[in-house]
């Protein structure tokens, strides 16, 4: 599947809004997973890529949330482990 410069750049500036959303309330996926399968994803590629992003999204959102001590991760071992 090859996409122009365009389609490219919207997907992308659609995935940065969608990563935005998702880092701070959640629900980016209601965001990225129409766009992907209207630009004519399979649906179980839409949701892989959902998947994949999300987890880059979640994890620098730890990161950031972290650094700027919002996050206190000892207090948080039992529930990490439930």
């Amino acid at each position: 599947m090859e996409f122009s410069y365009e389609i490219i750049a919207f997907l992308f500036t659609v995935a940065l809004l969608a990563g935005f959303v998702d880092s701070i309330s959640g629900g980016g996926g209601l965001i990225i997973l129409p766009t992907l399968m209207l630009f004519g994803f399979l649906p179980a590629e839409a949701l892989a890529t959902n998947k994949l992003q999300g987890i880059f999204g979640k994890l620098s959102a730890v990161v950031y949330y972290r650094r700027q001590g919002m996050l206190n991760i000892p207090s948080m071992k039992l529930p990490l482990l439930a």
